[in-house]
C-alpha cells in the first residue's frame, strides 16, 4: 500500500496490520505490484521519477532504483516472466531488465500525450493506456518500435486507467478522466467494442448532494464474476466512501450490491481496490484506511459472487472458465 508520506506500507492480508514500511522514495507514490513468481518482490514508481523493485526478504528491505530522466512515473508493472519492467512516464513507455539493471528499449512513438497506465498481458505482450485516447499493444521481444506495434484501441477518451479480466484476461475495461467506461475484446476479435457506459458519474445512485453542492459518482475497479462470465464495476458515491457493485450487461449497468460496513467502513474517496484469491475484496482510500469485504453476509450485501482475483496469476478454486459476454 502506497502512503501519502512516500512510503510503502506492507499490510498483513489476514488481519490488515502493518508488517513494514518501505522507505525509499522522495515523492508521491502511484503505483506497485507484487511480483508473479515471487510474493517477496515488488516494484513501484513515484513522481521522484525512479521505480524501484524491493526484496522483502531482506531486513533492510534491498530495493534497485530505475531512473527515467526526472520525469514523474506514473504506472509501473512487471512482466515477461518478472524479467521486465515497465514504467510510463510522459509520453513514453520506458523498459528495463530487472535482473540486469538496466534501460533497454524506450518506446517514444507510440503515444502522442501522458502515459497513464501500463499492464502486461500474461501472455508477455505490454499495453499502455494515455490521455491521447489510445490503448497500444507491444510485443516486447521486438527491438524496433514500429515492429513491436501489435495494435491499437481508439478508446474516444483520456485513459485514466484499464483492468484486463475474464478467461485468458482477454477482455479490456477501460476507465477515462470522465468516469466513463468501455470494455474492449482482445485475441481473436481484438478491438471489438463490447459495451460502453457513460455518465455514470451522474447515476443516480453515485449522486449526492454535500453542502448544498452536488457530488458526482467515480469509478474504482471493475472485476470479473466467474460463474455469470460478466464484468462488475465497483463504484464511489460522492465523497463518503459509500461503494456500489453494479452488474454490467451489454446494454445496462446495473447495481447489484452496497458495500455496507456498520459504521466502520470508509469515510473519504475510495483510490483502489483489488480482489484476493480467497474472494476478499480490499479498499483503500483518502481516509488513511484499508477495509476488507466478503463476498457474502453482513459486510456485503447483495448474494455470492465468483469474483476473478485482481492478479492474474492467482488462481480462484474450482471457477469456471467461459467467456465473458
Amino acid at each position: 500500500m502506497a502512503t501519502s508520506e512516500h512510503d510503502l506500507c506492507i499490510l498483513d492480508p489476514n488481519n490488515l496490520k502493518p508488517i513494514r514500511r518501505l522507505q525509499g522514495h522522495s515523492d508521491a507514490v502511484e503505483d506497485l505490484g507484487f511480483f508473479q513468481a515471487d510474493p517477496y518482490c515488488l516494484a513501484s514508481c513515484s513522481h521522484d521519477g525512479t521505480a524501484m523493485v524491493w526484496d522483502l526478504r531482506v531486513s533492510t528491505a534491498a530495493k534497485r532504483s530505475f531512473s527515467v530522466a526526472s520525469r514523474e512515473v506514473y504506472s509501473c508493472c512487471l512482466g515477461q516472466k518478472d524479467s521486465l519492467l515497465a514504467c510510463a512516464a510522459g509520453n513514453k513507455v520506458h523498459l528495463f531488465d530487472v535482473a540486469e539493471n538496466k534501460q533497454i528499449r524506450v518506446y517514444k512513438d507510440s503515444h502522442t500525450d501522458v502515459v497513464n497506465h501500463v499492464r502486461f498481458h500474461p501472455d508477455g505482450k505490454l499495453l499502455s493506456g494515455a490521455e491521447d485516447n489510445l490503448v497500444v499493444v507491444l510485443d516486447t521481444n521486438e527491438s524496433r518500435e514500429d515492429e513491436a506495434m501489435l495494435g491499437v484501441i481508439p478508446n474516444g477518451e483520456c485513459v485514466r486507467s484499464f483492468t484486463l479480466v475474464g478467461p485468458d484476461r482477454n477482455t479490456l475495461c477501460c476507465c477515462s478522466t470522465t468516469e466513463d467506461v468501455r470494455i474492449w475484446q482482445l485475441g481473436d476479435d481484438f478491438g471489438n467494442l463490447k459495451a460502453q457506459f457513460t455518465n455514470l458519474r451522474s447515476h443516480p445512485l453515485l449522486m449526492r448532494n454535500e453542502d448544498e453542492d452536488m457530488a458526482f459518482g467515480y469509478v474504482v475497479e471493475t472485476f470479473y464474476d466467474q460463474p455469470s462470465a460478466e464484468v462488475f464495476l465497483l463504484a464511489g458515491a460522492g465523497t463518503a466512501g459509500e461503494l456500489l457493485l453494479f452488474r454490467v450487461t451489454l446494454a445496462d449497468a446495473v447495481p447489484i450490491a452496497v458495500f455496507s460496513g456498520m459504521g466502520q467502513g470508509h469515510s473519504g474517496i475510495v483510490r483502489s481496490a483489488l480482489c484476493l484469491p480467497g474472494g476478499r475484496i480490499l479498499t483503500a482510500g483518502e481516509d488513511g484506511q484499508v477495509c476488507a469485504w466478503a463476498e457474502a453476509g453482513d459486510d456485503l450485501e447483495g448474494g455470492n459472487f465468483g469474483l476473478e482475483p485482481t492478479v492474474y496469476g492467482a488462481i480462484r478454486a474450482g471457477a469456471a472458465r467461459s467467456s465473458p459476454y
